[in-house]
């Protein structure tokens, strides 16, 4: 068979259409897909036409509270020089204030322009810059919503990118309750909205079964007075928040995973059990629940929350102490009679319970209730490890860590005097 010589100084990928080679730079970062321009003349231009604009700092070297102003640079001058009418994400991700806003004002109408699918504007580390005031806020004019009206030809006229927007993600970005509401009314193919750090939100209304919405989060935004979850299509639900909020979930039969990532409660045994009801949910599977617990207060109140969810099948429990508890807190000795009542609820489809975080022999009432009510269970995992002070001497390590092996021993055994064969003990 004759041998078949290998091409000699071809270069076959440059042959290729346009189209597949802006495809694959697509999928390069930005600094390699734009390093591609000194291949050769038939690469100079191709990057431009990428779909995926992602600003790393990464790629310039730059760490995400370096210099602002070579990164606003970086971004207007590829946007600048960019072709194609159509980007499919569209992310910026850099340590950015209102000092900034009228580049940042650009970048949002380019990325409206071009009908993005996806943007995600992540502007700010709380912890670089703590104050409020100087974070970049939405335009208003940018949504039509601005005080005075503009001319019909002006630039901002960019209400048709909306239209294909499909995710929106922004962090230390203000956003105002109108201006929310014009992007839940106005952008009819958006299915995921993550909201972190913005401080001007007061109540937010995702209302109506012509929502597209399929998962929601609001993360750490400290004003929100309420939240409003009514005859929606939302299959995923996550707060970061306060147990001052006020929410109200209502006809919501695709629900099917709700975390709430961060509910602090003094003494949950002085707290009025009705404050941690919450609503029925007949779809939902899966629960995520993050407490802040300052003391060895009963934790079968969390339990009665899940008790109007009967087709619930995951249940994860996670206590973030915030400060040292000790065996003998006499808020350990047990649990009011009416959360007694209230855990000793049925829970039909549930199979698995996780529990992360601090657990004493006085929680051993909760993993009860637990065994005993949920008919279908097959896993318990508990990882009991406490937080310990990362400047104890050796002597004092060597006495904590011996009390915490028989914590963890005296918990395991008397979980296994309770468990039937049919559910497995993971402890971590």
């Amino acid at each position: 068979m004759a041998r078949v010589s290998p091409l000699k100084g071809e270069d076959q990928v440059s042959k290729l259409p346009d189209e597949i080679l802006v495809s694959i730079l697509s999928r390069l970062t930005l600094r390699e897909a734009v390093g591609t321009s000194v291949l050769s003349k038939r690469w100079r231009y191709v990057w431009t036409c990428i779909s995926v604009l992602n600003f790393d700092a990464n790629d310039i070297y730059l760490p995400r509270d370096g210099d602002m102003n070579n990164y606003s640079k970086w971004v207007s001058g590829v946007l600048a020089q960019h072709r194609n009418p159509n980007v499919d994400e569209f992310s910026v991700c850099f340590n950015l204030d209102d000092e900034h806003s009228s580049p940042i004002d650009q970048w949002m109408k380019f990325a409206l322009l071009n009908r993005v699918h996806r943007i995600e504007l992540h502007l700010s580390n709380i912890w670089l810059r703590p104050l409020l005031d100087s974070y970049y806020t939405f335009p208003n004019r940018l949504l039509g919503l601005s005080a005075f009206r503009l001319p019909s030809n002006d630039s901002f006229n960019v209400f048709v990118g909306f239209k294909s927007l499909k995710t929106l993600s922004l962090k230390a970005v203000d956003v105002s309750d109108e201006a929310l509401e014009y992007f839940l009314s106005n952008c009819p193919l958006l299915e995921r909205l993550s909201l972190h750090l913005v401080f001007a939100l007061r109540n937010i209304k995702v209302v109506g079964p012509s929502l597209l919405l399929r998962r929601l989060e609001v993360v750490s935004c400290p004003r929100v007075e309420s939240i409003a979850i009514c005859d929606t299509n939302l299959v995923s639900f996550t707060y970061d928040g306060y147990t001052k909020t006020k929410m109200v979930l209502k006809n919501a039969p695709q629900l099917v995973e709700l975390e709430i990532l961060r509910l602090t409660v003094r003494h949950l045994v002085q707290e009025r059990l009705s404050d941690y009801m919450l609503p029925e949910l007949k779809n939902l599977e899966q629960f995520v629940l993050v407490v802040d617990r300052w003391s060895n207060a009963s934790l079968l109140g969390y339990l009665a929350m899940i008790k109007n969810w009967p087709n619930l099948q995951r249940f994860v429990l996670q206590l973030s102490s915030r400060q040292l508890i000790h065996e003998h807190d006499e808020e350990g000795e047990g649990a009011r009679e009416d959360l007694r009542e209230a855990a000793r609820y049925c829970h039909p489809c549930l199979k698995m319970v996780e529990i992360a975080g601090y657990c004493n022999t006085c929680d051993f009432e909760l993993f009860k209730q637990i065994i005993e009510n949920a008919v279908k269970l097959e896993k318990i995992i508990i990882d009991a490890l406490e937080n310990h002070d990362p400047d104890r001497d050796s002597e004092s390590k060597n006495e904590e860590d011996y009390k915490e092996i028989q914590r963890r021993s005296s918990l395991e055994q008397q979980l296994k005097t309770k468990l039937p064969p049919r559910v497995e003990l993971v402890m971590l």
